[in-house]
This record gives structure tokens, C-alpha cells and sequence, in this order.
């Protein structure tokens, strides 16, 4: 069946999207009784949430915010040093991306390129210049081959969970290139992208070392 990309606007239902997150995040992980952990919360009502369908039915998603909402740089702001950003960059211009998952049978190439070229596209229709994730070592490889770098070094939770702190910088020709992105055709300001980049490695250098 072909697949079907498509966006949820902040206050739309999500629909089959919280089937899918619960599958991934508790039925596969065998967290059937954790209540802590829940398939939504309310950062649903103000992000957009990209869906990959397949004949109707939710197979790959993610959502995704610009820091420009206060209630977004509460919950995030710390874990990405958000403050570092605030000094040169609009918050609106800077973006995470949470709550990515894919269901088991459809973790194929095809699939996740579709998120992520419409995630790339969302942050190009937004004047994103920076898109940032946390994720666990396992995916690392995943988002590396999209163009994702660790920019600072990872971030131990309560528990000892390591997360992995990876940004995307949009319209970097050259990292794009170098790592034969898939969403290196959709390029539109490399002028832009460029300096975004050198600044990134300038600013979080002896976080780095």
C-alpha cells in the first residue's frame, strides 16, 4: 500500500497516532502496568504531529515545536542548553522533535524517510534553523544518517538513562552532503545553513571536550 504523509495541526486529534505510541512505548516494551508513562500529554494540544500512514492506519510518527512556546521551553529548555541558543537565535527558530516512534513490522528505509522529509519540510516551512532530539544510544545511527549530530555530550536521567543530545542543522549543504543525507535534495538556503553549523560547533565546544 502506498504511504500517506500527513500533518496534525496543534489542537487537532491525533487519531491513531496514540494507538501507535502505545504499541511501541508500552506493549512492546512490556510496560503494561507503568501509569507514570503516558501515550500523551499537553504538549499534544500546542505541536504538530507528523504521521506516516499506511491504507489509513498510523505506522511512523513524531511530533515536533518551536521554543517559542514557553510551556515547550519548561519542559525542554534544560535538557538542550537552550539558554546558549537564546543569546544569538530567535526561539522560534530553534525546534525539538519528541515522541517518535514506528511500529515494529514498518521500520523499513521508506517509511522513516517519509517522516523525516516532512519533518524537514515542516522546519523549512517555519523558518526552523535548528531542529534538536534526545534519544537513547540504540537510535543514534538512525538519525545520524539524516543528518542529526550529537552537539553536546549526553545527558544521564534520574534512574541513569542516557539520552544522546543531537541537532539538525537546516539547509547544511555540506554535512548533508558528507553523510549522503536522503533529505540533502530538499536544500533550499545553504547560505543560511553554513554559518548556523559553525556557530553550533563554536558554541557548545567545551561543553564538548
Amino acid at each position: 500500500m502506498p504511504l500517506r504523509i500527513r500533518r496534525i495541526a496543534p489542537g487537532e486529534a491525533l487519531g491513531d497516532v496514540q494507538r501507535l505510541r502505545r504499541e511501541v512505548y508500552f506493549h512492546e516494551r512490556g510496560q503494561y502496568t507503568d501509569r507514570s508513562k503516558r501515550v500523551s500529554d499537553g504538549l499534544d494540544g500546542c505541536g504538530t504531529t507528523l504521521v506516516v500512514e499506511r491504507d489509513a492506519q498510523a505506522v511512523a510518527t513524531l511530533r515536533l515545536h518551536d521554543f517559542g512556546s514557553s510551556a515547550v521551553q519548561v519542559e525542554y529548555g534544560s535538557l538542550f542548553e537552550l539558554d546558549a541558543f537564546a543569546r544569538t537565535w530567535p526561539l522560534p527558530s530553534v525546534a525539538v522533535a519528541t515522541r517518535f516512534a514506528v511500529q515494529a513490522d514498518q521500520r523499513s528505509k521508506p517509511v522513516v524517510d517519509r517522516l523525516m522529509e516532512g519533518s524537514y519540510r515542516w522546519a523549512q516551512s517555519k523558518g526552523i534553523r535548528f531542529c534538536l532530539l534526545a534519544c537513547e544510544p540504540y537510535l543514534h545511527s538512525v538519525f545520524e544518517h539524516y543528518g542529526f549530530s550529537e552537539y553536546l555530550p549526553p545527558a544521564i536521567l534520574p534512574g541513569g538513562v542516557e539520552l544522546l543530545r543531537m541537532a539538525l542543522v537546516i539547509d547544511d549543504a555540506p554535512h548533508l552532503q558528507a553523510c549522503n543525507s536522503p533529505l540533502q535534495y530538499l536544500i533550499e538556503q545553504p547560505v543560511i545553513g553554513v554559518p548556523a553549523r559553525a556557530w553550533l560547533g563554536r558554541a557548545f565546544a567545551a561543553a564538548r571536550e
